[in-house]
């Protein structure tokens, strides 16, 4: 009895501990109209109960609905938000994980908040002295997706869907005063002991000069142990509303993609000795840096392959996609060996947390896109905008390495050039510690003989980025890649090269995923043959939605047919393909006899290049059973260093070899069987 009730004590002393914010999900019994006349603003719905609604739960987007998949104007959605009395001495935030594109967010007919062209960053909302407490409060939001010239992208420029709403979750945070309103965290790691400072910075809409105190907490998180590595009272230095804490650690597990070792960190906000707030992140140690037009991971060389995933693809949700839509797209990256990507515009928190955890690195981008773009003060506003929110809400997670600022732009053009470069500067100016980047596809200069050569706005950045379509949409034949190739390094030669994208659309191109496989082979094998290559991305994971025009479906179906899976996400035979292509390992044999069998392999010399540790080998008669068999632990095997690895002959001679990851995904796996 005495064991149980000190049990108790401890759950509750936890629950304490850590119950100074409530976070309450605000999803369900939204009630949503289109307003397809656009005379909501005008007749004042925000002030009255809508009318001729359906009940609806966040995420949601109208372009998914047959009635409405066509409609790019205004939606309205409302809801009933109770606050108790208590809530008084509360602070009470609202928070949207997206609304796409613009909207007027109204409290009891009152307007609170704007959001302006940025459909894709978190957007929060502070109702202290709004709310009417212990009452019902009505929350209104009209959204507007037209095609309209006061957002990023830019009216119709972008090649992915154009779905509006609540396309991500909404909730409430409540918690004691003074709370934080975001906590960013710069993890450092000394590479010569693995040693790691700490700068823990707190933000406060409202921070009064006060005794604050600030308990953190330092757990390992995603590791095979889950040890408290600190545990400090500390105060904090304030400047302009931010609070900064600094710790040393004397040994971490760096975080690699190979190894995502994260920490958890937890800040309670103490007033007067007492929790007032509680806030949490969780961050990766890791080196990551360019020198002499080499990349490397926590001080070894490495060359990246990976595969970008275009959101809102499958027609079921589009924009509006579930923790397990998002989450099994993460998992079909995994599956093509995806230790590298970027994404056109920010994702739900949820997608790079997966990254965070499995181990795929990122450059984040500011939906910039196509030369429609203009470099007006408006645009440029508004992107200076959404790159700010993108940095700052997606500042602590380790597989972020580089801030992107555009894709495809004029970037010859000199207005253009004046705005891609002021953009770089903000991003290095809010983010010091990572690297900055402009996606280009007119890096090249005629063929190599300009005595007028104009740098491109992709050599603006910490590294080039360049989309690659030759013998498709560029109108070059493959055998002029590796010639192009080499002008690009020869015009920049100390930058390290990505292609950001390569890959075949369909049906703008036929010949199938027959034709898409032909053309992964031959350009992956040209950019293994350039030393100056440091890595490549796929374009796409998925066959993809889009409104962009020149497509052949209609409606909510309308896609590019640029996957290695299909729009709901099936494998096509392209998916294998590209997933050995892209391993680590390269396994070429099993030989031996009469009982004694050895795997001959390799470690990559290709795309990706890094050394390789903590894999395990299988042998089976199935590709689907080989955990059913003894799994063997391989030593690490450096890129080009051979192997030869004994194994138990169970299958006379032959069988099935599966190379698995410490994350749990295949590497490669080879049949011996023919």
């Amino acid at each position: 009895m005495r064991r149980i009730t000190l049990m108790l004590c401890l759950v509750c002393f936890s629950f304490l501990a850590f119950a100074q914010r409530d976070t309450i999900a605000l999803n369900k019994s939204w009630k949503f109209t289109t307003d397809k006349k656009a005379e909501g603003l005008n007749q004042q719905w925000f002030k009255t109960s809508l009318k001729n609604t359906k009940t609806v739960t966040a995420p949601h987007t109208w372009n998914v609905e047959k009635e409405n998949q066509n409609f790019y104007g205004w939606g309205w959605y409302q809801n009933e938000i109770s606050a108790p009395e208590d809530w008084k001495n509360k602070n009470v935030v609202i928070e949207f994980g997206a609304i796409n594109h613009t909207a007027y967010i109204y409290l009891n007919g009152e307007k609170i908040q704007e959001n302006i062209g940025d459909g894709f960053d978190k957007i929060y909302v502070n109702l202290n002295g709004k709310l009417k407490y212990g009452q019902k409060n009505v929350l209104t939001v009209a959204v507007n997706n037209d095609y309209g010239r006061n957002k990023v992208p830019f009216g119709n420029s972008f090649d992915w869907p154009n779905d509006g709403g609540l396309i991500r979750k909404v909730k409430l945070i409540v918690s004691g005063k003074p709370a934080a309103s975001y906590v960013n965290v710069d993890p450092i790691l000394e590479l010569k002991d693995s040693s790691a400072k700490v700068k823990i910075k707190l933000g406060f809409d409202d921070l009064a000069k006060t005794d604050l105190k600030f308990k953190v907490t330092i757990t390992e998180d995603n590791q095979a142990t889950n040890k408290v590595v600190l545990s400090k009272i500390s105060k904090a230095t304030v400047n302009n509303g931010v609070a900064v804490i600094d710790y040393d650690l004397t040994k971490v597990n760096p975080w690699h993609f190979d190894h995502p070792n994260l920490y958890r960190i937890d800040v309670q906000v103490l007033k007067n000795n007492k929790a007032v707030d509680h806030i949490s992140t969780s961050v990766g140690f890791r080196d990551f840096r360019f020198k002499d037009g080499k990349t490397y991971l926590n001080g070894e060389h490495v060359k990246l392959m990976g595969i970008e995933w275009t959101a809102g693809s499958n027609p079921n949700f589009g924009f509006a996609e579930p923790d397990d839509e998002i989450l099994k797209h993460g998992r079909l990256m995994k599956e093509v060996n995806a230790i590298f990507s970027r994404i056109h515009f920010q994702q739900d928190d949820l997608f790079y947390d997966f990254c965070d955890r499995k181990g795929i690195i990122l450059q984040a981008e500011v939906p910039l896109w196509g030369w429609e773009t203009p470099s007006n003060d408006t645009i440029k506003t508004i992107a200076t905008s959404q790159l700010t929110k993108m940095v700052q809400q997606r500042y602590n997670h380790p597989s972020i390495y580089a801030w992107g600022v555009g894709n495809e732009l004029r970037g010859r053009d000199k207005n253009m050039k004046q705005m891609i470069e002021g953009l770089l500067q903000k991003a290095r100016d809010l983010d010091p510690k990572r690297m900055v980047s402009y996606v280009s596809n007119t890096l090249k200069d005629g063929f190599n003989n300009n005595p007028n050569f104009v740098p491109d706005a992709g050599s603006l950045g910490d590294y080039l980025m360049m989309n690659e379509y030759s013998a498709s949409w560029w109108g070059i034949p493959e055998a002029k890649l590796s010639n192009y190739l080499d002008s690009i390094h020869t015009s920049y030669p100390n930058k390290p090269l990505f292609i950001s994208e390569f890959g075949l659309c369909g049906p703008n191109f036929k010949g199938g995923d027959e034709r898409r496989v032909r053309d992964m082979i031959y350009h992956m094998a040209v950019y293994e043959s350039k030393s100056y290559v440091e890595g490549a991305i796929y374009f796409d994971l998925t066959d993809y939605r889009t409104h962009y025009p020149g497509t052949f479906d209609k409606d909510k179906f309308r896609r590019r047919v640029h996957g290695v899976f299909d729009m709901y996400g099936v494998a096509k035979p392209s998916a294998k393909i590209l997933r050995e292509l892209s391993s680590p390992i390269e396994v070429q044999r099993l030989e031996g006899a009469k009982g004694k069998m050895s795997v001959m392999m390799f470690g990559s010399l290709g795309l990706p290049q890094h050394s390789v540790s903590g894999y395990k080998l299988y042998i089976s008669d199935k590709e689907d059973n080989f955990k059913n068999y003894k799994a063997y632990d391989l030593p690490t095997i450096k890129p080009g260093e051979q192997l030869f690895f004994p194994v138990d002959d169970l299958f006379d001679g032959k069988g099935i070899i599966t190379v698995v990851k410490p994350t749990g995904y295949i590497a490669t796996q080879k049949d011996f069987y023919e």
